[in-house]
């Protein structure tokens, strides 16, 4: 269907769609698995228990808000008697928005705060937090072992108070490392040291804004390790990764 390939969301199928005035285009979609797995036995089931319709805010099209009613079926498991919610790649649990809406604003806030980008895309600022530790949680890279490119960026939080986070992230593959709660250099070295020297002798280049206090602790911490001024090839990292 060529909706279906317009929105672009595989796996998934639109009933219908209706545009309303001053809000946006509303469509009714449903995942095409005629099947679900249980998340305690890890059993398939295909008898659906009920249907769970919810809204959630997707990208907009043509700078026309869109949003989803997405019914998330539940299913009864034959093995557990105990129904359940099946997984949605597109969107998480509990969300009222869409992994690539997330994705998006993220890109947004490397130029602005959460308050001016909550306003334009119409979602709150509790929910741009949520979506940083959502996003920190599916792909953040624990192994450090081949750590060699560092990346350190920073999420203005609340413009004009020097309200930032900092974003770790390992330059090869993309993934996040940590989302520190404050740009401080206290905060960085805690995170840093807490890696132990060999990470650390290991590591050949780092990405800043060439910020002093970072790139004095880069030096102290990290002496063999060249120091690169790319503020936006950070972030530009962790959208390539969740865009695959």
């Amino acid at each position: 269907m060529i909706l279906d390939k317009f929105l672009n969301l595989q796996g998934t199928c639109i009933q219908g769609y209706r545009h309303l005035e001053n809000i946006g285009i509303v469509f009714r979609i449903e995942s095409k698995n005629q099947k679900a797995i249980c998340p305690r036995c890890g059993l398939e089931s295909d008898k659906l228990h009920q249907n769970h319709r919810h809204l959630v805010k997707d990208l907009p099209i043509s700078g026309q808000p869109v949003y989803l009613q997405v019914n998330r079926r539940q299913f009864k498991c034959d093995n557990c008697q105990k129904p359940f919610s099946e997984e949605l790649d597109f969107v998480a649990k509990k969300r009222t928005y869409t992994k690539r809406l997330a994705a998006n604003i993220l890109e947004q806030l490397k130029e602005g705060d959460t308050l001016n980008v909550s306003r334009r895309n119409d979602v709150t600022e509790e929910e741009i937090q949520r979506m940083i530790e959502d996003i920190a949680e599916e792909i953040t890279e624990t192994d450090l072992s081949k750590l060699k490119r560092l990346g350190i960026d920073e999420i203005a939080l609340v413009k004009g108070q020097k309200n930032y986070c900092a974003v770790l992230v390992n330059l090869d593959t993309g993934k996040l490392i940590a989302i520190l709660e404050k740009r401080t250099q206290e905060e960085l070295s805690k995170t840093l040291t807490g890696w132990g020297k060999e990470v650390l002798e290991q590591i050949e280049e780092v990405s800043i804004d060439l910020w002093l206090p970072y790139k004095n602790l880069v030096k102290e911490l990290m002496p063999s390790a060249e120091v690169v001024a790319d503020r936006f090839h950070v972030m530009k990292q962790i959208n390539q990764e969740l865009d695959e």
